[in-house]
């Protein structure tokens, strides 16, 4: 039998640990170079047709980031550029900086709280994304250890460390298929939601911007795809969780009134 206490405790016994949270979005155009040095037929229909590519096709352009801790927003800015390593070391090292550490008795760093990540549709597209461009630029890459955190899986079940690749990881929320089951967009739920998201231009205008050399409209478009995502889920944490247990901002509170940094490099 499950009293509302017990529902409540248990609630409380698993929360309690989800203290820091990355909500992050990538923005990305076809890379037209290994579409017509590897050749795939198949993908560069598509591209003529203007479909969308399989994940190793697309070529990182923008990274935006907002990091929470306890409740308070540490970082909000976004980045685009031309240099693709330098947008994955950005990413990474916001990954590092998403984590709390503390210091052992021996004076050594010790990891006291991992981060929860927030996306949309992060977990087919973004994260697949990412893990398949460091192929490319893994010799180029600064710190790989947050990298092998993220992708260890000794703990599959979450006991007491993250399991960031898991399909049902508690570390990642995949707004759209952990909430709702499948893929949506941020803007058809932030309708639903009766949050203000941006109107103008989507994904695929992206291409155009970085043809036209116009790298700040990409990281602006990012960083306001950023900030729906955090809205959105504290809107639906709000509503259907427990929001004394999870320590994320409220959508009245720091996360509608905070003006993130753009930046190209």
């Amino acid at each position: 039998m499950w009293r509302w206490k017990d529902i409540e405790e248990k609630r409380e016994r698993h929360l309690s640990r989800f203290r820091n949270f990355l909500v992050f979005d990538i923005e990305t155009v076809p890379d037209e170079e290994m579409l017509f040095t590897v050749r795939d037929e198949k993908e560069i229909e598509k591209f003529h047709n203007e479909e969308f590519l399989k994940e190793p096709f697309h070529r990182i352009v923008a990274v935006s980031l907002m990091t929470i801790k306890d409740k308070e927003i540490t970082q909000f800015f976004s980045v685009s550029s031309e240099d693709e390593t330098a947008l994955l070391n950005t990413f990474w090292e916001s990954f590092k900086k998403a984590h709390t550490f503390v210091n052992t008795k021996e004076n050594k760093k010790a990891i006291r709280s991992f981060p929860v990540l927030i996306s949309i549709n992060g977990k087919d597209f973004d994260i697949p994304v990412i893990k398949a461009r460091l192929l490319k630029h893994i010799n180029n890459i600064e710190d790989r250890k947050f990298i092998s955190i993220f992708l260890d899986s000794f703990d599959r079940y979450e006991n007491d460390y993250p399991n960031y690749t898991y399909r049902y990881s508690s570390y990642h929320i995949d707004i759209p298929v952990d909430f709702f089951g499948r893929k949506m967009s941020l803007k058809n739920l932030c309708y639903l939601s009766s949050i203000p998201v941006k109107q103008e231009g989507d994904g695929k205008d992206v291409k155009n911007y970085f043809k036209n050399g116009d790298l700040e409209k990409i990281s602006r478009y990012c960083l306001e795809d950023v900030k729906a995502t955090a809205k959105l889920f504290a809107y639906i944490n709000d509503l259907f969780s427990v929001p004394e247990l999870i320590n994320f901002p409220t959508v009245e509170g720091m996360i509608d009134s905070i003006q993130g940094e753009i930046r190209v490099i």
